[in-house]
C-alpha cells in the first residue's frame, strides 16, 4: 500500500454541503458538522440522537499505563478513567461515570488546537485542552475524593507533544444507518508528566502516547473491534498502531488502520481480530490482510461497562496489556516486543 496519503482538506463539507469522505494525512482545524447541507444535513431528532463525539487519551512507560475517556452522546455523558502497573499487573485505577447533557461536559470540535475538553462529576474531574499556539496536549485526571495521607484514588498530569512527531490520520467516512463519522488518530506521541494512583507514582517522561477525536452523526446500533498501541522499538523510535474492524469501512477509500513510524505516517490494511469472548484476558490475535502486521495481544485487565437503560444498551470492553509481533514495510521487519496498548469489544444501541 502506498504511505502517500493526501493532505486534510481545510473543511469537513465541501462547497454544496457534502462530507469530503476519505483517508488523510494530517488533522481537520475545526469538525463543522452544521455545515453538512441538503442529504446529508441532520434533522432536529437526528441532531439530538445520532450526534456522538468523545475523545479518549493513552500514555504509557515500560512501568505503567493509563487511559481515559469523555463521551458525550447529546442527551448524557459518561467517561472513565483506568492506570495499570505493567510490571506487576496490579489495576491501580478503574473508575467509571455517568453523567447529564450540559455544562458539566464538553467535547469541543476542535481535534488539534484548541481541544477543550472537560467532564466534571462528584467522583471525578477528566480535563484535556492544547491551548492555540501550543505545541503540546494537555491532560488532567482526578479521581475519588481525597483521602488524608492517601490522596486520590489517581492523579495525573501529562501532555503530549505534537511538535516534530508524525502527522495525525484523519479519516471522513459515511456512515450506514447514520449520516457521516469523523476520527482523528494520533499516536507515537512523546509524553511527559507523572502519575500517582494505587498509592504508587510513576513519571511519565520518556512515555509514548496517542489520542482518539471522534465526531459523528452515528447509528443507532454501532459495533467495533478496536487496538490501539503505544511504545518504541529496541532502538528507541517512537511506534503507535491504530486497528479497527467493523467501523470507518463503508468505503474503499475510507480506512484508519495505520502505524506511526517515527515521524511516517504509514496506511496499512484491513484489520481482522480474533479473540475470545468469553475470556477477554485470552489472547487476542490481530493481521493486515495486506500482511504489514501480525500481532499478538496478552491482556492485563480488563475495563468494562455494561449498561441497560431500555433505549440506550451498551457493552464495552477494554482489556489492557502488551502487543507483540511484526510490522512490514518497505522491504523491512520491524520487531513490536511487548508495546503497551489496549484491545476493544464494543457493541452498543444509543
Amino acid at each position: 500500500m502506498s504511505t502517500a496519503l493526501p493532505a486534510c482538506p481545510a473543511t469537513l463539507a465541501d462547497a454544496g454541503g457534502a462530507p469530503r469522505y476519505g483517508t488523510w494525512q494530517g488533522g481537520l482545524d475545526v469538525v463543522r458538522l452544521g455545515d453538512l447541507q441538503g442529504a446529508y444535513a441532520p434533522g432536529p431528532l437526528e441532531r439530538v440522537t445520532r450526534h456522538k463525539k468523545w475523545l479518549y487519551g493513552f500514555v504509557a512507560t515500560p512501568q505503567v499505563a493509563t487511559f481515559f475517556a469523555v463521551v458525550d452522546v447529546t442527551y448524557a455523558s459518561n467517561a472513565f478513567a483506568m492506570a495499570v502497573d505493567l510490571s506487576t499487573g496490579e489495576v491501580l485505577c478503574d473508575a467509571s461515570f455517568m453523567g447529564l447533557p450540559g455544562p458539566l461536559t464538553r467535547v469541543s470540535a476542535h481535534p488539534g488546537a484548541g481541544l477543550d475538553v472537560r467532564f466534571t462529576h462528584p467522583r471525578g474531574q477528566l480535563s484535556a485542552s492544547r491551548p492555540f499556539g501550543d505545541e503540546r496536549y494537555h491532560v488532567q485526571a482526578r479521581v475519588g475524593v481525597p483521602r488524608p495521607l492517601v490522596g486520590r484514588a489517581l492523579e495525573a498530569d501529562w501532555s503530549l507533544l505534537a511538535a516534530g512527531a508524525a502527522p495525525p490520520l484523519t479519516v471522513i467516512a459515511p456512515v450506514e444507518g447514520g449520516i457521516v463519522n469523523v476520527t482523528q488518530k494520533w499516536a507515537a506521541l512523546l509524553a511527559f508528566g507523572r502519575l500517582r494512583a494505587g498509592g504508587k507514582v510513576f513519571t511519565l517522561d520518556g512515555g509514548v502516547g496517542g489520542l482518539d477525536s471522534t465526531f459523528g452523526l452515528l447509528a443507532r446500533r454501532t459495533a467495533w473491534r478496536w487496538a490501539f498501541a503505544c511504545g518504541r522499538l529496541a532502538d528507541g523510535t517512537p511506534l503507535g498502531v491504530n486497528l479497527v474492524e467493523g467501523f470507518n469501512e463503508a468505503r474503499e477509500d475510507v480506512n484508519e488502520n495505520a502505524v506511526w513510524l517515527g515521524r511516517e505516517l504509514v496506511p496499512v490494511g484491513r484489520a481482522r481480530f480474533s479473540w475470545n469472548p468469553r475470556d477477554l484476558l485470552d489472547r487476542w490475535h490481530v493481521r493486515t490482510v495486506d500482511g504489514a502486521l501480525e500481532l499478538e495481544f496478552r491482556p492485563i485487565a480488563v475495563h468494562r461497562e455494561a449498561r441497560d437503560l431500555g433505549l440506550v444498551v451498551s457493552r464495552f470492553a477494554q482489556p489492557v496489556g502488551r502487543w507483540s509481533g511484526v510490522f512490514r514495510h518497505q522491504g523491512r521487519e520491524y520487531r513490536l516486543d511487548g508495546l503497551p496498548g489496549v484491545a476493544e469489544d464494543q457493541d452498543v444501541t444509543w
